[in-house]
């Protein structure tokens, strides 16, 4: 039986409602980044696995981040990219899937995942948390 005069009290409901709110916010904002230096390495995989005639096509990949993803792609402005990445005309095999950019990425997921993985914890560990008032 409870005694009379005891009051419980939890503090920091509301602060710790607020703290996840804002971290899960956090976590959407910083996630592209880590994955953006998992991109980043699989362009570097990507420009080494293309021909390389005049070095333009391999010039053409890139990586970064695009508000909330991140991305890989190559060609921009060169219109024979497509042909190279795909193939599919003049006696050349067609590659659904492409031959270089996502085959690399499917190759990386592991790398992609642990990225996201490992930004997700420094996001966590770096949030700042407020008192109980």
């Amino acid at each position: 039986m409870p005694e009379e005069g005891v009051e419980v009290r939890v503090l920091g409901l509301d602060e710790l409602a607020t703290g996840l709110h804002d971290l899960s916010g956090e976590i959407g904002r910083e996630t592209p980044r880590g994955l953006a230096t998992a991109a980043g390495r699989m362009a570097t995989t990507v420009r080494a696995k293309v021909p390389h005639d005049t070095g333009a096509l391999a010039g053409s990949v890139v990586s970064g981040v695009e508000g909330d993803h991140a991305f890989l792609g190559m060609g921009e402005g060169l219109p024979y990219a497509g042909w190279i990445e795909y193939g599919g005309t003049r006696g050349r095999d067609y590659y659904p899937e492409g031959r270089f950019v996502y085959p690399t990425a499917v190759a990386d997921q592991g790398s992609i995942e642990d990225a996201a993985i490992e930004q997700t914890k420094k996001t966590i560990g770096g949030h700042s948390w407020k008192s109980p008032t």
